[in-house]
């Protein structure tokens, strides 16, 4: 084994820790083969059947992976290196190659030919539980008393506040959409699905509206007793550019009614984050200013973000993030479809790659939507309780 991939083993014995709370040990010692795993574009992969123990961990009894950690085209389950595939999920490893010409800005279409299974189920969790089952199948003991109980499920809510009144930009871009569809629609000689997009334009630009939704949200979560997570745009020091005001929210967290209802919502027990500019992804000075205004405007420190569009870059977007003082993220999502990205439904620190050093020490991750807790967005297995220990439908 070499030294990179002893590391990365590590790494993921590490991320995926709270699957086994009373130790990697046992996992650590699992036969799994060490493969080296060269990056291929686009990547292939195949769904790798389980065995009869643990076919319920799998989807249709297996688990997809990527062909490059597996001995043969057809392999069978003990000749995958599971910890390969973990941390190719996890770091992104072929999205960080494909960025190499220019990053995708979390638009899966611009993934040309990549095969959708990747991003359709939280693999890497599934992966885990296998691990967990394997190692108390070769020890012959109860999964929980080896491993340890699992977490219980818990689903995050967040909203991205990108408007709280309608605007002009916001007029602009959506009548622009509308007529596309209208020119659309009479492109296919769909004479009365074009007219209806066209009133539908028309009664938009026209009309006016108030998207003041914090009481109908806060309302409807005390019903059912939970709380939810809101991402606040910065808003911005000096006049800004046309990119600017016709991308980005069109409010300042200091207006006096915002401010006041967001100091509301801390002190009832709603979480803040920041919601950084169209343009922030690639820099920590504007993301700083950003968190700065914000932190300042409801009296409370804001170190969680998610970016504006889901605007990222695996090689920019969490340096700069940690390098103003954020210490969460949920950007990693695409914009286009819901997904698990990186096939995983967990919070996790980035692998520590040379050319990135500087968000692995402080700074955490997960997936688009699921800004706060470990297993964030998505139950978490169920509990180690139930014998059978069946795993989460991700």
């Amino acid at each position: 084994m070499s030294p990179e991939q002893d590391a990365q083993r590590k790494y993921v014995l590490e991320a995926l820790a709270g699957y086994w709370p009373k130790g990697a040990d046992a996992i650590a010692q699992l036969p799994i083969p060490i493969i080296e795993s060269p990056t291929t574009l686009p990547p292939t992969g195949v769904l790798v059947a389980l065995p009869e123990w643990a076919e319920d961990i799998g989807v249709d009894g297996g688990i997809f992976v990527p062909t490059s950690v597996c001995q043969g085209a057809m392999p069978a389950w003990q000749h995958v290196d599971w910890m390969a595939a973990a941390f190719w999920y996890l770091d992104g490893t072929a999205e960080r190659a494909w960025e190499r010409n220019r990053p995708v800005h979390s638009y899966s279409n611009k993934l040309i030919d990549w095969d959708e299974r990747f991003w359709a189920r939280a693999w890497v969790n599934r992966i885990a539980l296998l691990l967990r089952r394997w190692a108390a199948h070769e020890a012959q003991q109860p999964v929980a008393v080896l491993c340890g109980r699992l977490p219980l499920p818990r689903l995050i809510l967040s909203h991205d506040v990108d408007a709280i009144r309608k605007t002009m930009p916001i007029r602009l871009k959506q009548t622009a959409f509308n007529l596309f569809n209208v020119l659309r629609h009479l492109v296919k000689l769909h004479a009365g699905s074009a007219m209806r997009s066209l009133v539908r334009s028309i009664r938009f630009l026209c009309s006016r509206a108030d998207y003041w939704c914090f009481d109908m949200i806060t309302d409807l979560e005390r019903q059912h007793q939970t709380r939810s997570h809101f991402n606040v745009h910065g808003g911005w020091a000096v006049d800004r550019g046309f990119r600017q005001w016709l991308f980005d929210p069109g409010y300042q967290p200091t207006e006096e009614r915002f401010a006041a209802e967001l100091k509301k919502l801390a002190a009832d027990g709603w979480t803040i984050g920041l919601h950084p500019s169209f343009e922030s992804w690639s820099a920590e000075g504007p993301i700083a200013a950003e968190r700065e205004r914000l932190s300042m405007a409801i009296g409370i420190d804001v170190t969680s973000c998610r970016q504006h569009w889901l605007r990222f870059s695996w090689q920019q977007t969490w340096r700069a993030q940690e390098r103003a003082g954020i210490k969460l993220d949920s950007t990693l999502g695409f914009n286009d479809r819901p997904a698990f990205r990186v096939g995983a439904a967990l919070q996790f620190r980035p692998f520590p790659h040379m050319s990135n050093r500087s968000p692995c020490g402080r700074t955490r991750f997960g997936p688009a939507g699921f800004p706060r807790p470990r297993f964030a967005g998505s139950p978490a297995p169920p509990s180690a309780s139930s014998p059978a220990e069946p795993p989460f439908g991700l």
